[in-house]
């Protein structure tokens, strides 16, 4: 942690982290996609065969358990691999500082900066806190690319004292 209290972290993302956080990103479409495909294979079934509704069920559920979703996944860590691979950008180290001002990104061309009430929201998962700009745009700060503990702490803190309480997301 720096005299000042400003959290610093540089990092350039991997293929993996990548990888989870495009996943991570795209679960909630996943899910939707999952339970229309289970509700359309289930009302086919019904309309095609005799089976009672339970054996109905049964079925779509192995189907979507034991073949849709393996190939979602797969397909969906493939889609990200690819687009890693792709661009560059994705690779380019980032230094991201997080002050009592707000976050500063800084890339090799370009530098930005984001006050704390511009933030939508910020939510902590396993390996990484996703920073919301908006409902839709968001960024990844891994939890590993941390100089400490204490930064992670201080950065908790800060997300603590300047957001919204109901735009916090944190693991106690």
């Amino acid at each position: 942690m720096n005299k000042n209290n400003d959290v610093l972290i540089k990092f350039s993302l991997t293929e993996k982290d990548y990888s989870r956080i495009f996943l991570y990103m795209r679960i909630k479409y996943a899910i939707k996609i999952l339970i229309s495909g289970f509700l359309i294979l289930m009302i086919y079934l019904f309309t095609l065969t005799d089976l009672s509704l339970l054996t109905n069920f049964i079925i779509s559920a192995l189907c979507v358990l034991l073949i849709v979703v393996p190939l979602s996944y797969f397909a969906v860590i493939y889609k990200a691999k690819k687009e890693f691979r792709s661009n560059y950008g994705l690779r380019e180290e980032l230094t991201v500082e997080a002050n009592d001002l707000g976050l500063n990104l800084i890339a090799s061309n370009e530098h930005s900066h984001r006050d704390w009430e511009h933030i939508y929201s910020v939510r902590e998962i396993r390996h990484d806190f996703i920073v919301y700009f908006s409902e839709s745009l968001a960024f990844s700060l891994p939890k590993c690319y941390f100089n400490s503990k204490e930064d992670i702490y201080r950065f908790k803190e800060l997300i603590s004292k300047y957001l919204n309480p109901d735009r916090i997301h944190l693991k106690k």
